[in-house]
């Protein structure tokens, strides 16, 4: 979480425990999710605006660590940034540990 900064502007993947979650609705009326997850590192403030919300809210109260890919953009303000969520999941294992639980 501590090096999103680096890339402001990009689409990332990353993955963090949700530790807060609140609905709210758009101006249209639609709900959307704002969610802060976090790791070792930092916590940071994501937003699922309701197309994304309406495809992967499930996700965000089945999982309680999401595997997210998103847009990192700066607040009005440019002191920050929020991530923009495109999708949101099941974490994927890594390689490395699906090798170490196969060999065992």
């Amino acid at each position: 979480m501590n090096r999103l900064g680096e890339f402001v502007g990009e689409t990332v993947t990353t993955c963090g425990l949700v530790v807060e979650q609140r609905t709210h609705h758009q101006i249209t009326g639609e709900p959307m999710k704002f969610l802060s997850l976090a790791d070792w590192t930092g916590i940071v403030e994501t937003e699922l605006f309701a197309q994304t919300y309406k495809s992967y809210g499930l996700a965000t109260v089945r999982y309680p660590v999401l595997e997210i890919e998103a847009r990192v953009e700066h607040f009005d303000n440019g002191r920050g940034f929020t991530l923009r969520v495109l999708r949101a999941g099941k974490p994927r294992r890594s390689r490395e540990h699906a090798r170490a639980v196969k060999t065992r």
